[in-house]
């Protein structure tokens, strides 16, 4: 038997965090369970100078070994190549704790191999003639049982909670903590709940309320935590349309306790889902109200009247970027439309993008207004290039003529060059001398009139593009503005917002006029 010591290591999807492709505990990913083996080895004199094969299954579950590198590992410890297992924890070797033991048991001191799991302590050369293998195994299986009936207890503690009318997260912005699971109106912060309900009932935009708050310095909800958290910190607030509008439809801020909006499908699961409506834990009267049912429903029916519901336009059809910074417009969804450079939001210093802000209907306005001109423009561009293309054509047609004239000519004088010869007018060396002239002459009149022919054909091509051109251009020209502003974006490459007044826009009409 060759002694080799085996490192297997196994990360399951399970293990993976799919928002980052990461483990979700580092302590699992392949490298640390690799780094933790290899010191394990280095520290032990009996297995540092042995030879290593390193096995790993990356992806694949623990709940069977039916795994590409474990059966390659498996049967290279039947051919004698394999002497030692090593593994960061047994629920890396495999999570059927049965089977688990059964190798522990049986297969390896059949075998004679030696299993080391490093955090579970367990070394089979230091147990003899006992069962430590199955006592580990269902000592694992007692300690996943016991996490998931931890898990299903807090879960069950919460939803009685919840049906009881309690808050079990994070106490609400407007809201203090007066004891366990019941909150109190906070004097501070309350005001400015109530005041963001009677500003939207009264008119104001969501966008309006938000710059009046931020010119302000009002803390924002998480700021106001860390204030009251004492955490060290100096940015600025950073009230948004979307924050208002969760604010008006909270239904908390009523006096109602709403629990069970979201929950989690498996343990871990940080997303869960959204539960339907119907199903959520309404309490009545759970708390103080800030606002009362009909405020609440004034300022709800305020949002509707003034924003009706749309389709959500994709921001990626708005090819609208900062002339200071390059980054991309961000767009407002409150009760107007505006488009914004979002860096002085995430920045503490004073920049230049502060400026960059349009009003949807106006920037429109400006666009159409530079399309329509463009077009008008790209008219007058296309009756000039039909007088050049129609100069041009002329001008070759002439040269083709004068070149055909010449190259017919230069034939006609070889016949008789070769008449004159043959009647002994001129001599041999004369008619040689004179036809290699007239060769050369023939080879450079046929390169020219091809070169004539080619840029004559490019001309009729170019004809053809401008009809075409002028063909869409003009039809483009005849729409309405309503029309036109369906294809508008379709047309611009890009528009350089420097601020209020200044921009720049960058064409192109491909696409336009394939649209129209």
């Amino acid at each position: 038997m060759m002694n080799c010591v085996a490192i297997y290591l196994r990360l399951s999807q399970e293990d993976v965090d799919k928002r980052t492709n990461q483990a979700k505990d580092d302590s699992n990913s392949i490298v640390a369970q690799r780094q933790l083996i290899l010191r394990y080895l280095d520290s032990e004199p009996s297995l540092a100078s042995l030879p290593r094969i390193e096995f790993c299954d990356d992806g694949f579950s623990g709940t069977n070994f039916s795994r590409p590198d474990f059966q390659r590992m498996i049967d290279l410890i039947r051919a004698g190549e394999i002497s030692t297992v090593v593994v960061k924890d047994l629920s890396r070797f495999g999570r059927d704790y049965l089977e688990v033991g059964d190798y522990l048991e049986h297969i390896f001191p059949f075998l004679g191999i030696r299993m080391i799991s490093i955090n579970d302590h367990y070394d089979s050369n230091k147990y003899t003639g006992s069962t430590p293998g199955m006592d580990v195994a269902f000592q694992n299986l007692i300690y996943d049982y016991y996490s998931k009936d931890l898990s299903k207890k807090v879960k069950t503690g919460m939803r009685v909670k919840q049906r009881q009318g309690g808050y079990v997260s994070c106490c609400l912005y407007g809201y203090k903590v007066k004891e366990k699971h019941k909150m109190v109106i906070d004097p501070e912060t309350a005001p400015i709940v109530r005041r963001i309900f009677m500003d939207v009932i009264g008119g104001k935009s969501t966008s309006q309320i938000a710059r009046e708050l931020n010119a302000e310095g009002v803390p924002t909800p998480l700021m106001y935590k860390n204030i009251q958290r004492k955490v060290s910190g100096n940015c600025k607030p950073v009230w948004t349309h979307q924050r208002i509008i969760d604010t008006i439809r909270n239904l908390k801020y009523t006096g109602c306790m709403v629990n069970h909006t979201r929950e989690s499908r498996k343990i871990r699961d940080k997303a869960g889902r959204r539960v339907p409506q119907e199903e959520w834990y309404i309490h009545e009267n759970a708390h103080e109200a800030i606002v009362s049912k009909e405020e609440f429903e004034a300022a709800g029916n305020a949002l509707r009247k003034v924003r009706p519901y749309k389709k959500k336009e994709n921001m990626d059809s708005f090819p609208l970027y900062c002339a200071h910074c390059g980054r991309k417009l961000q767009r407002t969804f409150g009760l107007d439309d505006h488009f914004y450079c979002a860096t002085p939001y995430w920045s503490e210093q004073e920049t230049a993008c502060k400026a960059v802000r349009w009003d949807r209907t106006e920037l429109e306005e400006v666009l159409l207004e530079s399309l329509k001109a463009q077009l008008s423009v790209r008219e007058v561009e296309a009756r000039k290039k039909k007088k050049d293309i129609e100069k041009d054509s002329t001008r070759l047609r002439s040269q083709l003529k004068l070149l055909n004239a010449e190259l017919k000519q230069s034939d006609a004088q070889r016949i008789q060059s070769y008449m004159d010869f043959k009647a002994g007018t001129i001599s041999r060396e004369e008619f040689l001398a004179g036809r290699v002239e007239r060769d050369s002459r023939q080879t450079e009149l046929k390169a020219n009139i091809a070169a004539v022919e080619a840029q004559y054909e490019d001309c009729i091509w170019a004809e053809n593009d401008r009809k075409k051109e002028q063909a869409t251009t003009s039809k483009a020209g005849s729409l309405d503005d309503e029309a036109l502003k369906k294809v508008l974006y379709d047309a611009i490459e890009k528009v350089n917002i420097t601020d209020g007044e200044h921009i720049e826009i960058l064409w192109k009409f491909n696409d336009l006029f394939e649209a129209v």
